[in-house]
């Protein structure tokens, strides 16, 4: 058999695959706050998103299958289920991003809270945001935080994440 060439180019590929209903039932009961602190870093633009300060709001002493109505953005009526599983679907977009970060830049040994996930500005675009991006801090005393690049999608019961990193030595951050 021939030898292997290596791979040409200094990339990791990582993905990740969460049940949405597994995040459900996390943000349903009392530890939802511990999840959501746990995934996500105290700055992170996702934080302030409307679909999980929504359900931050609910009363989730009650078990999840009870329908108490809430106003909505625009003035309407929402059932707070819908809005619990839209902060469920959300966050599992989330954790599956960061799993994806995690495997895609192995050589870092990152946690969750190295990374946030962010939306590039993009002039023109016709949705106001663009693709979401993974900042991901190598090292408290670096110049600059690094870059990856992410793909993130939901289907059914499912939220699934791509990311494409670069694959260098942390040595040379420090």
């Amino acid at each position: 058999m021939k030898p292997l060439r290596p791979f040409p180019l200094p990339i990791h590929v990582g993905t990740d695959i969460c049940q949405i209903s597994r995040i459900h039932a996390i943000l349903s009961g009392h530890q939802r706050l511990r999840f959501i602190d746990r995934i996500l870093t105290s700055d992170e633009p996702s934080r302030r998103d409307s679909r999980l300060q929504a359900t931050l709001h609910l009363n989730h002493s009650a078990p999840a299958r009870t329908s108490k109505a809430t106003r909505d953005n625009n003035g309407g009526v929402e059932d707070s289920e819908a809005l619990l599983w839209k902060a469920a679907t959300f966050m599992a977009g989330r954790f599956a991003a960061k799993e994806a970060v995690i495997k895609a830049h192995p050589h870092l040994h990152l946690t969750f809270h190295d990374i946030s996930i962010e939306r590039l500005e993009q002039e023109g675009s016709r949705l106001g945001s663009g693709p979401p991006v993974a900042r991901i801090k190598i090292t408290a005393d670096a110049d600059h935080d690094q870059s990856a690049l992410l793909s993130i999608s939901h289907d059914g019961d499912y939220a699934t994440a791509v990311c494409i990193g670069a694959a260098y030595d942390a040595d040379k951050w420090k």
